[in-house]
């Protein structure tokens, strides 16, 4: 009795927390599969508190599931340097401990608790198998939202403001491109140990470093339909340096554009980068060294 209803309370409270992150998260859920796939997979394994494992194979399933969710965050985490990730692993630990320290019973699992158990787990699994295709292997990955260059619906109604009196995409990216220098600028205070990027923070601020910058000009592009990769580079002659900066589409070709430097040439009255014709989006750079194209 009083497993069941310690069970009960870590279910309540497990389902309680992953409400309070669906509300928070609600205006993205609708744009991003992504996202929706990783919530799901913070979602799902709280259901396996509404049944009691009673034997080792039962509960051996429930364990490595939950570890391979985990580690599907983890990936989430580094690749794309999201902290929601961050927040659903503390939960899936949690409930990991839990599940390792409180179901010591012993006996035998009814049939429906087997099915139950085994449905739960496959769905974790195939949600698993979605978010890693969605991370890892994106179909279009300069039109995805829900890697590193994340927005919501506020941010694309922005950007349909920014770009209403625009009729090609040559035309809206310039009004992106005009928006940003004009109404952004560098924040020199900012600790970049930890960078991620967090669109409704950089737009409520007004203020960011060159990864918030990149980011949210491929946000606001690729909310519009429009190919826009983010670059991380380190430059040749300065290996403890780092910079992004964007590649985006139109006229038919690819384009360089350092958002960044233009914002800081804007307030400091020097000549801008602009926009630098490519032969494609992967082209090497001839001052940094491309650690990654997202």
């Amino acid at each position: 009795m009083k497993t069941t209803k310690s069970r009960i309370i870590f279910f309540a409270i497990a389902i309680t927390y992953n409400l309070l992150l669906g509300l928070y998260l609600k205006d993205f859920l609708v744009l991003s599969q992504t996202l929706t796939a990783f919530y799901l997979l913070s979602v799902l394994p709280a259901f396996f508190l509404l049944t009691e494992t009673r034997t080792r194979a039962m509960r051996t399933i429930v364990h490595i599931v939950l570890m391979l969710d985990i580690l599907t965050n983890l990936v989430y985490f580094i690749c794309c340097r999201r902290l929601l990730p961050v927040m659903t692993m503390l939960l899936l630990v949690t409930e990991l401990m839990y599940y390792i320290t409180g179901t010591v019973r012993t006996g035998k699992d009814g049939l429906v608790t087997k099915i139950y158990v085994l449905v739960i787990a496959g769905l974790i699994l195939l949600m698993g198998i979605t978010a890693y295709n969605f991370v890892c292997k994106p179909e279009t990955p300069y039109l995805a939202n829900g890697g590193a260059p994340l927005w919501d619906t506020q941010t694309e109604e922005l950007a349909d403001e920014i770009c209403a009196d625009s009729d090609t995409d040559a035309e809206k990216v310039q009004a992106i491109y005009s928006w940003m220098i004009t109404n952004l600028e560098y924040d020199y205070d900012y600790q970049t140990l930890l960078q991620y990027f967090n669109v409704r923070r950089t737009l409520s601020t007004r203020k960011g470093v060159c990864y918030d910058f990149a980011n949210l000009f491929a946000a606001l592009c690729r909310s519009q339909s429009i190919p826009c990769y983010v670059v991380d580079g380190i430059p040749y002659n300065r290996a403890t340096e780092n910079h992004t900066w964007n590649r985006v589409y139109y006229d038919g070709c690819w384009w360089d554009v350092d958002v960044t430097n233009d914002i800081t040439s804007t307030a400091n009255g020097k000549s801008l980068y602009g926009f630098r014709e490519l032969t494609s989006a992967h082209t090497s750079d001839k001052d940094y060294y491309i650690t990654k194209i997202y």
